[in-house]
């Protein structure tokens, strides 16, 4: 009994349901004879009758009713396959596995989702935030569909599509520089400054830079994050040079309630982001209109600064 096939049982639960062979030849748009011959072929796979057959009539056996609600089970399971295959060809099924650095994880990555999903209420999606360093290492290992980090190194296990940002300072809205057009590290020249740790590669960008222009540079908060920064820069206790995802998050949560305006910082500071995906794993279609989604995005998300 190794070779069933979907038409046979398909063929025999019709005339089971039908009741004799004319009306299942009629429904399934095929001979009596093809019919009949189906039939006999299920039999002679399955080694025992499956109707007594009086007069040119079907008369089902015990067995029969078993093997029906076991067809209907297997059609049942196969027609529902069979459609959700259908739901991820069209991208409207699946799931998402996403690593993301706190910046973006706290507001832009689920506005990004969000979006993504909402049109799609089949799609399930697990996201973690993480430090870049762990995104990039659980992108390496393959155990993430999508990760969004800081622009790493160049490494074998994923691949790399960079995004680069240009910082601006974030001021207080009362603070006399908040009336420039432009900050530029002479502006700040011995300011307070919110940061990320000392060791970070966008601090000691920023330290040099200041150097470069004979500014003082004074990091008198260091942070994981720059989000949490603009709690310092509302109390008027410093300035924080960010990325502007990192800005465009506080304007979404705090809309006109927000007391930091931010300004263009000028020379221009880049910070450098990455879409990473898995080397040695296949994408889903899913997975990479969604990486097609982040980087548009990105470009509405900061739009708010051009």
């Amino acid at each position: 009994m190794n070779n069933l096939s979907i038409k046979q049982l398909e063929t025999f639960r019709t005339v089971m349901r039908s009741g004799s062979v004319t009306l299942a030849a009629k429904t399934l748009c095929r001979t009596q004879p093809a019919i009949s011959a189906m039939l006999v072929g299920l039999e002679k796979e399955l080694g025992f009758a499956l109707f007594e057959r009086h007069k040119g009539r079907l008369v089902p056996n015990p067995e029969a009713y078993f093997l029906l609600e076991e067809s209907d089970a297997i059609l049942e399971r196969l027609s529902r396959a069979t459609q959700l295959m259908a739901e991820v060809k069209n991208l409207t099924r699946g799931k998402l596995r996403i690593a993301c650095m706190p910046a973006a994880a706290l507001f832009f990555m689920p506005h990004v989702i969000a979006e993504f999903v909402k049109d799609r209420p089949e799609v399930e999606v697990s996201m973690m935030m993480r430090s870049s360093t762990m995104v990039q290492d659980w992108i390496a290992s393959q155990q993430y569909d999508i990760g969004y980090s800081e622009l790493p190194k160049d490494r074998d296990s994923f691949h790399v599509e960079p995004i680069h940002l240009q910082g601006v300072c974030a001021l207080h809205i009362d603070h006399p520089l908040a009336k420039q057009q432009t900050i530029t590290p002479n502006d700040l020249d011995d300011f307070p400054l919110a940061t990320l740790f000392t060791r970070h590669a966008a601090s000691e960008h920023l330290r040099a830079l200041f150097e470069e222009h004979n500014a003082a540079y004074r990091p008198r908060f260091e942070l994981q994050n720059y989000i949490s920064g603009f709690e310092f820069v509302e109390q008027q206790l410093c300035a924080c040079i960010c990325d502007p995802i990192s800005a465009a998050s506080y304007k979404l949560y705090k809309g006109e309630q927000g007391k930091v305006v931010f300004r263009p910082f000028s020379p221009v500071v880049t910070f450098d982001h990455a879409i990473l995906t898995p080397a040695h794993k296949p994408m889903s279609e899913l997975a990479k209109l969604f990486a097609e989604n982040i980087q548009q995005s990105v470009n509405s998300f900061v739009s708010v600064f051009d």
